[in-house]
């Protein structure tokens, strides 16, 4: 390999530098070849491809003398010193200068180099447009509290700006942006990989398009940046444009701020393309595989802005005007909201599967069958004007608020009537666990209510998952509940009217609001319309909440009893022993418990006997106990 050249030439502006001197010495004994040192500018330099260049020289001046020679067919190296860490890393050059040097005579890792130009200026690693908020930083070289006040900067200094891009393809994209990042090369960078390819002297550079359009999406970005880089935890935010292409020009009414490897810039206008330089030039081992792989160049582009904001949202973010939630599309507010006025009608189709699954919800409920009250729940129509009802509320719609009620007093209506008259029809009086497990509703029930109504929100916002609405209204359970608050009408039983019809409205009140605020954040209705119907919402729910808190807290202690007497499952009384067990907790308060409970025995208990095994279970538990006793006797 050595043979190959007839001349080394060493380039610096220390040309009394006593390394250099050495290095030109180490250059004589062992690799047998005159070695010249000279200034890059001394006239006497003969440029040809029998020799082979050193430069000793700081970053600026490695760029003039590539910018000056770029067209002529030479052999480069570039040997490492503390003056120029870009071009070391640009090149991935070893910071050994001997490993650097065996490396410059290594053919595989000789390139005819491909260089990124601005507006005439040569890159070495990137160019930030606006705020590129941490997209090119390195998150290990700053303290966690360096990075959260970088990441404060950041939220705080969200600005906006109009730009026309232009690809080499003729492709014209119009938006907003707050920064773009722009490589040649992300291989330097392989923490913005967009593909398992290496984007290594493919002709292109790649550019980073970053314009969140809400604070949410802006937080959620930061976040996310921070999370990618820290801890290599997932992928880059999917509102991050991306364009590869061989030139883009940039243009805009008012000027960029702009940085080429942290040099700062300004400019209208900003050119950007790829130049196919004649330089053959040397890189480090650390590129060995990206050389190796190195892609074909084509004329392929790739232009990715299918999250960037478009429309109506522009000007908002121009002004500064920078919503909480994201808008959404006026696409998907036509067809969700033609979905939702739909669904807020009354129609004989709504009435025939209220009916119809109200029928089959009671007779499930007396065969305490869950298949068929689960099929009861999947045919019930009733999440449909619920989640209109939760739009008209976010939108402060009348029309849509009024129809939705409607429809929805019509189902109440119908459910209680048919369920009631079924319960007068047959003969059963039967308090099935159907009926039991859904006259104490609590906290947890409101809870599944909320997250239903978000699910609820997102299936019928997002066309792809709307089949998961079946699954929501199973979560939530519309109908069963009408079913026993008919049952109890039928029977003239107002605690399993008041239970159950209770359980209702929690999920009504639940739903409708969780999904209000759901349609919200998703962009389908600014805050400020919204205050009213959320602040209506709020209030019957908070009602509704305080008999599902004490609800809650009975089931708390009841837990707890259980617990305690979990520890006297088998006891002795007057050397009988004696089998318990729980099999329900009818009530439960600080001083008392009311417990249902099965003893196990091989003969009969005395009145003193149970008298003496409430006692023990007082003890126990350390409150006053009502059993409820039902006796078992084995004979062995």
């Amino acid at each position: 390999m050595n043979n190959k050249y007839k001349k080394i030439y060493i380039l610096t502006k220390e040309i009394e530098n006593k390394t250099l001197i050495d290095l030109k010495q180490f250059f004589i004994d062992n690799y047998k070849k005159e070695t010249i040192l000279l200034s890059p500018n001394d006239e006497n330099i003969e440029y040809n491809e029998q020799n082979i260049y050193f430069l000793y020289l700081d970053d600026i001046s490695v760029k003039q003398f590539i910018k000056l020679n770029i067209d002529m067919n030479i052999h480069l190296s570039i040997l490492p010193n503390k003056m120029c860490p870009q071009s070391i890393l640009r090149y991935g050059i070893s910071r050994d200068i001997y490993e650097a040097i065996d490396d410059s005579f290594n053919s595989t890792l000789r390139v005819d180099d491909q260089l990124l130009l601005c507006n005439g200026d040569l890159v070495f690693q990137k160019i930030s447009i606006g705020n590129v908020n941490n997209l090119n930083k390195n998150i290990e070289e700053n303290s966690i509290y360096e990075n959260f006040k970088i990441f404060i900067k950041n939220l705080s200094n969200l600005k906006y700006q109009n730009i026309t891009m232009k690809t080499s393809k003729e492709n014209i994209i119009q938006t907003v942006i707050s920064g773009i990042l722009v490589l040649e090369d992300y291989t330097i960078f392989n923490n913005l990989t967009k593909s398992g390819k290496t984007s290594f002297h493919d002709g292109k550079l790649n550019a980073f398009i970053i314009a969140p359009y809400s604070l949410i999406s802006y937080l959620y970005y930061l976040i996310n940046i921070f999370l990618y880089h820290k801890f290599s935890f997932g992928s880059l935010p999917k509102n991050i444009g991306f364009i590869a292409t061989s030139q883009l020009i940039l243009s805009s009414d008012t000027s960029f701020d702009f940085t080429i490897d942290d040099i700062s810039l300004s400019a209208k206008n900003i050119e950007l393309k790829v130049y196919q330089s004649k330089l053959n030039i040397s890189y480090g081992k650390k590129f060995q595989e990206a050389i190796e792989e190195k892609n074909i160049t084509d004329d392929k582009e790739t232009v990715n802005i299918k999250y960037l904001p478009k429309g109506e949202i522009n000007e908002l973010l121009i002004k500064g005007k920078v919503p909480i939630f994201k808008k959404a599309s006026d696409e998907d507010m036509k067809e969700t909201l033609t979905s939702i006025k739909s669904s807020a009608n009354v129609t004989s189709i709504f009435i025939t599967l209220m009916i119809l699954s109200t029928l089959l919800a009671t007779v499930g409920i007396f065969q305490d069958s869950t298949p068929s009250v689960i099929g009861a729940m999947i045919l019930a129509p009733l999440m449909a004007p619920i989640i209109s009802l939760a739009m008209g509320a976010a939108r402060s719609d009348k029309l849509i608020i009024s129809r939705s009620i409607t429809t929805l007093s019509f189902g109440i209506f119908s459910a209680l009537l048919f369920s009631a008259l079924l319960t007068i029809i047959l003969p059963l009086e039967i308090v099935t666990s159907q009926i039991n497990s859904r006259v104490n509703p609590n906290l947890l029930d409101l809870f599944v209510a909320i997250f239903s109504g978000i699910a609820g929100a997102y299936a019928t916002a997002k066309e792809e998952v709307a089949k998961s609405l079946a699954g929501v209204a199973i979560a939530v359970a519309l109908v069963p509940p009408l079913a026993v608050t008919g049952i109890g009408i039928g029977w003239g039983d107002i605690n399993i009217i008041y239970g159950s019809f209770l359980l209702f409205l929690t999920n009504l009140f639940g739903v409708t609001l969780a999904a209000s605020l759901t349609f919200i954040v998703l962009g389908f209705a600014p805050i400020h319309r919204a205050k009213k119907g959320l602040a209506f919402s709020s209030l019957l729910l908070s009602i509704i909440s305080i008999p599902l808190i004490i609800s809650f807290y009975s089931l708390i202690l009841q837990s707890n009893d259980y617990a305690k007497f979990h520890g006297i499952q088998t006891i002795m009384i007057n050397d009988k022993k004696v089998q318990l067990n729980i099999t329900n907790i009818k009530s439960s308060t600080k001083e008392s418990t009311n417990i249902e409970l099965e003893v196990i025995s091989n003969t009969s208990l005395s009145d003193s006997e149970l008298n003496q095994l409430q006692q023990i279970v007082e003890t126990k538990i350390n409150k006053k106990v009502v059993l409820e006793i039902v006796t078992k006797i084995i004979k062995e």
